[in-house]
């Protein structure tokens, strides 16, 4: 699985609280947005990504296909208690949590377990008929529903617009935060070509997904101008969060 990624502060924030970890050769692809004043957030992504790693790493080569579940959560709550224990020892780190994707590549499957409001998505290009010729369409497949108290509200059937916008960025599960999340977790057959897009919020707060699928399928074939791409999109929209990006596509 090559990859690419990007990461930048924005163009509002100082500090740049996202952290990301990919490793080609074993499959795994992690993204962490941090939440907490001061640094505490950029202290709590770290620690969560660092941990994941390091949990999979140790574990993968001897961990079947039945029992990727089990280490994968196992690895967020892992991280979930270091990044809690950790809080406890300074009053600046006090309440410090973070978001976490992780994405684990194994015979042609992409295993994907998540908290918080980081996405992960498939890009995919298709050959179409189209009467007597074919064309190419593209789409992109979200994979992870957002936690927070907006999507919770509007899954329990409360209408969009009595929802208030800040409750789409209030986190509803995260890593290190109160109790260990119950994270969500799916796996997908990936396709030659297919791609994965895992994001921080700061990207699809400023992307929609039509923006975001446009530039996939007219940008730069070559991922790190392409993961590029979309950090700089986002930043000519506003740019008012952190953005981080992975892509990584199937051979």
């Amino acid at each position: 699985m090559p990859s690419a990624h990007a990461t930048h502060a924005g163009l509002v924030r100082q500090n740049n609280e996202d952290c990301i970890r990919t490793d080609d050769r074993l499959g795994l692809y992690l993204l962490a947005d941090g939440i907490g004043g001061q640094n505490a957030g950029e202290v709590a992504s770290r620690l969560a990504v660092e941990t994941v790693y390091e949990v999979l790493r140790s574990n993968i080569a001897h961990t079947d296909v039945d029992g990727i579940f089990e280490l994968m959560v196992h690895a967020l709550h892992t991280a979930h208690w270091e990044i809690f224990t950790t809080a406890l020892k300074s009053p600046a780190l006090r309440s410090m949590g973070t978001t976490l994707v992780a994405a684990l590549l194994r015979d042609n499957r992409a295993h994907i377990v998540h908290a918080g409001d980081s996405r992960c998505y498939l890009f995919q290009k298709q050959t179409v008929p189209q009467f007597e010729a074919a064309r190419e369409c593209a789409r992109l497949v979200r994979l992870t529903r957002d936690h927070t108290l907006g999507d919770q509200l509007l899954a329990s059937g409360v209408s969009p617009g009595l929802i208030a916008k800040k409750q789409f960025h209030t986190l509803s599960r995260s890593i290190g935060c109160g109790d260990p999340p119950s994270p969500d977790f799916k796996t997908v057959e990936l396709k030659p070509g297919d791609m994965l897009l895992i994001c921080s919020d700061g990207l699809t707060d400023m992307l929609s997904d039509a923006e975001i699928v446009t530039i996939l399928a007219q940008g730069n074939p070559s991922l790190e101008p392409l993961a590029l791409d979309l950090v700089a999109a986002a930043n000519a929209n506003g740019g008012r969060d952190n953005i981080s990006v992975i892509l990584a596509t199937a051979p």
